[in-house]
């Protein structure tokens, strides 16, 4: 496998209802590990309770989890799919969540609440999806109280081809029972951004006091508790990079 460079857009809107249900069980079977993981980061940054939005949420397996570990959470979760907000909305009631999780068709470019209204902001593998991040990072400082945080995960292409081959095979082992998922997690990759590529998105947009780094395939973007720095990238998990 060649060392991956020009990125290739990957189609945003799941429509393909046997897709999306496919998504969702394997998502609910497999995703767990992930969701503690996240959930880890979180608790990282003292948020036990509030307001809180995941954009670009699928089949809403994030915040379903997060707000049975944290029922202080009052969760919205978004997607450009109806069908995915719709399948959302459908396993919340098959957890009897309540109205502690709401879910609704929405967009990264413009989240629907009020300015500085958000406790915390997750967006688990969306960013590949678009094509304007700042704007989206735009929206994150926007709508994210004083002392909000936030939570962002997506791949990054300029991973090392070892790496990738070994995750592609770990996903075509999980997730390819569909014929249209197999190749899932490569053409997000394909579609995703290099960690130089997201430094530069963040230091053009409104966010401050952000982290930047490296987890295996992952990029994670993090707020750090000092908000007044522009931000920082680093190279696996504590190597800073000069700026």
């Amino acid at each position: 496998m060649s060392q991956l460079k020009d990125r290739v857009s990957e189609a945003v809107i799941i429509e393909d209802r046997s897709l999306a249900e496919y998504y969702s069980r394997m998502a609910k079977r497999h995703m767990r590990i992930p969701c503690q993981r996240v959930l880890k980061r979180v608790l990282a940054k003292g948020i036990t309770d509030g307001e809180a939005l995941d954009v670009g949420t699928g089949p809403g397996i994030f915040p379903l989890f997060l707000s049975r570990a944290l029922p202080g959470l009052r969760f919205r979760g978004i997607d450009l799919s109806p069908v995915m907000a719709e399948l959302a909305e459908k396993n919340a009631r098959e957890e009897r969540s309540g109205d502690r999780v709401r879910f609704e068709v929405g967009s990264a470019y413009a989240l629907p609440c009020k300015d500085h209204s958000l406790d915390l902001l997750l967006s688990i593998n969306t960013l590949h999806h678009l094509e304007r991040p700042a704007v989206f990072f735009n929206e994150v400082a926007r709508s994210l109280k004083k002392n909000g945080a936030f939570v962002i995960v997506d791949f990054h292409r300029d991973t090392s081809p070892a790496m990738l081959w070994f995750f592609d095979s770990l996903w075509r082992l999980f997730f390819g029972g569909h014929p249209r998922a197999g190749e899932g997690f490569m053409e997000s990759v394909r579609s995703s951004y290099t960690l130089r590529e997201c430094e530069a998105f963040l230091n053009q947009s409104q966010l401050k006091g952000w982290k930047l780094y490296t987890r295996t395939v992952e990029m994670w973007i993090e707020s750090v508790r000092d908000g007044n720095d522009k931000g920082s990238l680093f190279f696996g998990r504590n190597r800073e990079s000069t700026r």
